[in-house]
């Protein structure tokens, strides 16, 4: 093969695997979104929490948690609403 052959291949492939990572960066930045979408205060999530205390204090029963530990969320979550 001549230079410019080799020279075309060469910047061809270039081309190519450029272009593959250009491609492949936008589509994995596309598929995390903004990310904005999940993100909520914490007045919202302990809001939440406290509307859905009864569901909570379940969860966190069957999860093992000790009365105290309960306590001390139920203080945290409910204390700084009311």
């Amino acid at each position: 093969m001549s230079t410019p052959g080799l020279l075309l291949i060469m910047v061809t492939t270039l081309a190519l695997v450029g272009g593959a990572i250009v491609l492949f960066t936008r589509v994995r930045t596309a598929a995390r979104g903004s990310g904005a979408e999940g993100l909520v205060s914490r007045g919202d999530s302990q809001r939440y929490l406290a509307e859905n205390w009864t569901l909570v204090e379940q969860t966190a029963r069957a999860s093992g948690m000790t009365e105290d530990e309960i306590a001390r969320v139920r203080a945290n979550v409910l204390g700084v609403l009311n």
